[in-house]
């Protein structure tokens, strides 16, 4: 006799469709596709080299330590490998394919282009991180949830880490855009790309949690009135751990001072709307009391083809791909 198991979990061969949001995913995501190495990071190097103050150029160079190395383990190690195993159907395994190609060939080569620009893409530059304590830890709470067995903390945690790591780095660079400065739009233009995209990951990511939880609590399989809180509490721990590693990045991004039109509390304040954000679509309680702050007000009206939503439907993930005000080289009109 075959062990039960909810339907998302059960393997299947069959290519019909039992979770039509995973193919609406896959294909929104698909129209959106772009090539990280043709967006024109080469022309903001001026404003890298000349414009920035010394701080802005070494918060800048701080950050990028990293961001490749997450877009890997996203792309490798998470949606092509631990969500594609937990999940092996062909539905979610599309939406968790888009999401892979996305992280390795949009998000990835752009990060690296950006490393071009300030000389700094070498094979000492990219294993740097391993030297920093602060990042160490980061690294080690992906890797502890990727060999997880227990698919909700899997998916709890990868929400918040397309939901919420890399926002405060996504912050930082667009505020070289705030303020009447037009400085790196090439880079902003892409990080708007890159911000869309991940909050659509986070998105479908805490749709199967929630979705998962629905599957096993019919079935019999989770007991609401006595796992549900006890996953809440591992979920506010985790925003608890994700806040405090992105409070000493931030630390990091600003120690050398010179930094403009942004604050180091402005970042933290964004952050934790993000965090009550991921929390709230994993189907949880805010854990901070504040209203959205600035950051939030300017972040998402730069957004403007795109409705963000705390619910995973595809009604309110609008891509077009000529939204950008930069130059991405797709012509107007280009529907495909």
């Amino acid at each position: 006799m075959s062990e039960l198991m909810a339907q998302m979990r059960t393997p299947k061969e069959e290519y019909t469709v039992d979770y039509p949001i995973a193919i609406e995913a896959a294909r929104l995501q698909f129209k959106m596709a772009w090539p990280g190495e043709e967006i024109g990071v080469y022309k903001d190097e001026q404003d890298i080299r000349v414009k920035a103050t010394p701080g802005e150029r070494h918060g800048l160079t701080e950050m990028m330590r990293i961001f490749t190395d997450y877009e890997l383990r996203l792309g490798q190690e998470f949606w092509s490998g631990k969500y594609s195993e937990m999940f092996p159907r062909p539905d979610l395994r599309r939406a968790a394919n888009a999401f892979a190609f996305t992280e390795l060939n949009s998000h990835a080569p752009f990060y690296d282009e950006i490393n071009k620009v300030m000389g700094i893409a070498t094979d000492d530059f990219y294993s740097s991180w391993k030297k920093d304590p602060v990042l160490v830890e980061r690294i080690k709470f992906i890797d502890d949830h990727l060999n997880s067995t227990d698919p909700y903390a899997c998916l709890a945690a990868f929400s918040f880490m397309e939901g919420t790591v890399l926002y405060s780095n996504f912050a930082f660079l667009k505020s070289f855009n705030r303020d009447g400065r037009n400085m790196i739009p090439h880079i902003t233009a892409g990080i708007d790309s890159s911000a869309k995209e991940e909050h659509q990951h986070f998105l479908f990511s805490s749709w199967s949690f929630r979705n998962l939880m629905e599957e096993e609590t019919k079935l019999g399989l989770f007991d609401p009135k006595y796992q549900k809180p006890a996953l809440e509490e591992l979920c506010k721990a985790m925003a608890l751990t994700v806040y405090d590693h992105e409070c000493q990045i931030i630390e990091i991004i600003f120690s050398k001072g010179g930094i403009r039109h942004i604050t180091k509390e402005m970042i933290k304040h964004f952050i934790r709307d993000r965090i009550n954000i991921v929390l709230k679509g994993l189907g949880f309680a805010a854990i901070y009391d504040q209203e959205p702050g600035v950051v939030s007000g300017w972040f998402y009206s730069a957004l403007s083809s795109y409705k963000y939503s705390d619910s995973f439907a595809a009604t309110q993930l609008q891509y077009s791909r000529n939204w950008v005000l930069s130059d991405l080289g797709w012509p107007a009109g280009d529907n495909a």
